[in-house]
């Protein structure tokens, strides 16, 4: 309080009339000085003699005709409202004082706004160290004038403030939306506001994507909004422009070339520089030779006569992510125009029969020399705009179409020399049975039709008969060769089941992860009419565990299982074995170790299909109670997504595992080949001789007669055809 009061002290000294009489006495000082304490009032009322002389009702001037008065209910509601009179007017509290030496400076506390604003595009406003150019914005005490907003920027930005207030932005915040940007929202601070040329600037041209895709990019944002497009700032900096950017070139397009600054409106809105019918004109600020070209076009017509599912520049070359011609990932690549760009429209049935078109164009040409050739990868093949052209394109009655009768010798001869001279030129999207000798053509299809499946069976069919024969020699002869029995009649049994349904599983669950293969078209094609595969798969999986529950049983309740099971039990022996084995096979030891009745690789496999089995059993149920997870587990989106990857990547190892390790030992060995009849005969190959150990024996199988020996047959039957 003592600052207070000195200040009033001195200002009670200056307080005097012409007479020079004092205008209150020592009691009346007393009060003043007892009044300060209170918070309201007080405040305003701390320099008096300040307002007896700039109160608003007296209407001071200075020498130029300036109001020098002060409203002190306005500056109570302001941001100065804690500081008094001297506080910023020192100068004043001599007993007498003009306008220079009562004047206030901004700068003695704002020296960080004045250094911003010198650096900034507002510096034109004035001297940043002087307070007139502060006043110019802040107003004075009198006045409380708002420094943020569009209406605070409209005192010198007019026009801009215009396009901004009826633009999307503009119309969404006179709504109370408070996420869309204001001036400061793009520009930056007030006091930082640089010049749109300045690179530091945020809505330069290096800067500007940046500055719209803190809102555009937001997932958040893209998601309350559903945006079109999550992330278009990400797709225009790997497109040309963005890399031209990127590279230094100022000349490419960025955001507000092609929305706009202030005035950007919604895609919908007629007036909107990307609405359907304004993109090319909008493009052709930039490419204006394209624009003219393509505003000649079938497709620039139609789209300026309010078909708006006509083909602009957007739809064939994409709208942010837009690459070079010659960049493979590009929609117009040479390889891509007739399968991503132009098929978008001409291989919509619906889209061409609502226009009268022909519907027929794209298959055509797929089915075409040219369409295949392109299928396989052929980079000079001819495609949709080789012959149509690119921009260009104008119906085939228009004697400027590329594909005018009258120009079609030119075109053709682009990459077919003397076309239409020394050889005709005839239609081209036609299909078979319209094309001159399409009739012979439908015999030749019919004919090879009946030929090749009756052909191709007959010899499969003889082939078979043949293989069977002398399968069944072999096998009568395997089991008439004293082999040791490996498997007894209820672990042959397992292993069929066993292998039928794992070969249905692998065919029907990959048939889910692959639909686009080839080998999963029937299954596809009959999933259309009867959807079975679904329940086919788990109705192997249920035999696949219900052989698992099985072969559990046997081992605990059967002698025989017993015996399996502790054969099966790994030891220190087996490696072993297979270091033995690894230096039998390298030429590094004379014989093979002598084998149990499983051996190491047997053993391997076997606890391998063990743990397959559990995993593949437990993701497959909870993948089959998805709907009973998803209600009643904790985290069921978790579950099913771990559950599926476990369930898909074992079943790859399973069926890999299968294919390298167990197919080798039963069919491409070549001490077995062709295959391995144990699973048949449950007996091993003669020469597969294992040690048996003390008092277990191997039953003995019932002879089996042999086939009676064809005709003319004295040994081992010759292959057909043979000499």
């Amino acid at each position: 309080m003592g600052t207070h009061a000195q200040q009033l002290l001195a200002d009670r000294s200056r307080c005097t009339d012409r007479s020079g009489k004092l205008l209150l006495g020592a009691p009346v000082l007393f009060l003043c000085l007892f009044a300060v304490s209170f918070s309201a009032r007080a405040q305003v009322q701390q320099t008096p003699d300040c307002l007896t002389c700039h109160g608003t009702s007296i209407g001071l001037k200075n020498s130029a005709g300036k109001d020098i008065s002060v409203n002190a209910a306005t500056h109570m509601r302001g941001p100065h409202a804690s500081l008094s009179c001297l506080d910023c007017h020192a100068g004043a509290s001599a007993q007498t004082h003009n306008a220079k030496t009562a004047s206030a400076s901004c700068v003695a506390c704002h020296s960080d706004a004045a250094k911003a604003l010198a650096a900034s595009a507002h510096a034109a406003l004035g001297d940043p160290n002087s307070s007139a150019t502060c006043i110019a914005c802040h107003g004075t005490g009198n006045t409380q004038r708002a420094v943020a907003g569009t209406q605070f920027c409209a005192t010198c930005h007019a026009t801009e403030v215009e396009q901004y207030q009826a633009s999307i932005h503009g119309r969404a915040r006179d709504h109370g939306n408070g996420d869309v940007p204001t001036c400061q929202s793009c520009h930056g601070s007030t006091h930082m506001v640089l010049s749109a040329s300045d690179p530091r600037s945020p809505v330069s041209k290096q800067r500007l994507p940046d500055t719209c895709g803190s809102c555009h990019s937001d997932p958040k944002l893209a998601a309350k909004y559903m945006f079109a497009e999550v992330r278009p700032v990400d797709a225009w900096r790997q497109g040309v422009h963005g890399r031209a950017i990127a590279a230094g070139n100022l000349n490419a397009a960025s955001c507000s070339d092609c929305h706009g600054t202030h005035d950007i409106l919604p895609v919908s809105d007629p007036r909107s520089r990307v609405w359907k019918q304004n993109v090319a004109s909008t493009c052709g600020h930039c490419h204006a030779g394209v624009y003219r070209t393509y505003a000649t076009s079938i497709h620039g017509q139609a789209v300026a006569r309010g078909v708006l599912q006509a083909a602009t520049c957007t739809d064939c070359h994409s709208e942010h992510r837009i690459l070079a011609p010659g960049n493979p990932g590009s929609p117009v690549y040479m390889a891509n125009v007739s399968q991503e760009a132009c098929s978008r429209c001409h291989a919509d049935t619906q889209l061409m029969a609502g226009f009268n078109l022909p519907q027929d164009r794209v298959p055509t040409y797929e089915d075409s020399y040219h369409g295949l050739a392109a299928r396989e990868g052929r980079q000079t093949v001819a495609n949709c705009a080789s012959c149509h052209g690119v921009h260009n394109i104008y119906p085939s009655s228009d004697p400027r179409s590329t594909v005018n009768r009258a120009n079609l010798g030119k075109t053709c001869g682009q990459c077919h020399a003397d076309a239409g001279s020394r050889f005709a030129i005839g239609p081209v999207h036609v299909l078979a049975s319209t094309t001159p000798g399409g009739r012979v053509l439908d015999f030749v299809k019919l004919f090879y039709f009946i030929v090749i499946p009756v052909t191709l069976g007959l010899m499969f069919l003889h082939n078979f008969l043949d293989w069977r024969r002398k399968a069944l020699a072999a096998l009568a002869q395997y089991r008439r060769v004293p082999g040791q029995l490996r498997l007894n009649r209820s672990e042959r049994i397992q292993h069929v089941l066993l292998l039928t349904s794992f070969i249905v599983l692998v065919i029907t669950g990959f048939a889910l992860k692959f639909p686009h293969a080839f080998w999963v078209d029937p299954i596809v094609r009959w999933e259309h009419h009867v959807p079975i595969r679904g329940w086919v798969h788990r109705a192997a999986g249920v035999v696949l565990i219900g052989t698992s529950i099985w072969h559990i049983l046997y081992l605990s309740a059967k002698r025989s299982g017993r015996r399996w099971f502790r054969d099966m039990v790994p030891d220190l022996r087996d490696a072993k074995e297979a270091v033995q084995t690894v230096k039998y096979n390298l030429g590094r030891r004379d014989s093979l170790p002598p084998y149990r009745r499983f051996n190491y690789a047997e053993k391997a496999e076997y606890w391998a299909l063990v743990w397959g089995t559990i995993v593949m059993a437990v993701t497959g149920i909870l993948l089959w109670l998805n709907n009973w997870i998803l209600a009643h587990l904790p985290h069921p989106a978790a579950i099913l997504a771990v559950s599926t990857a476990v369930h898909f990547y074992e079943a790859i190892l399973a069926t890999l595992a299968i294919v390298i390790w167990h197919f080798y030992a039963v069919l491409f060995d070549p001490d077995i080949y062709p295959i391995k009849w144990t699973f048949l005969t449950g007996r091993a190959p003669e020469h597969e001789h294992r040690e048996v150990k003390d008092g277990e024996t191997d039953p003995p199988l019932a002879p089996v007669s042999p086939l009676p020996p064809v005709s003319g047959e004295t040994g081992q039957p010759d292959a057909p055809g043979a000499p």
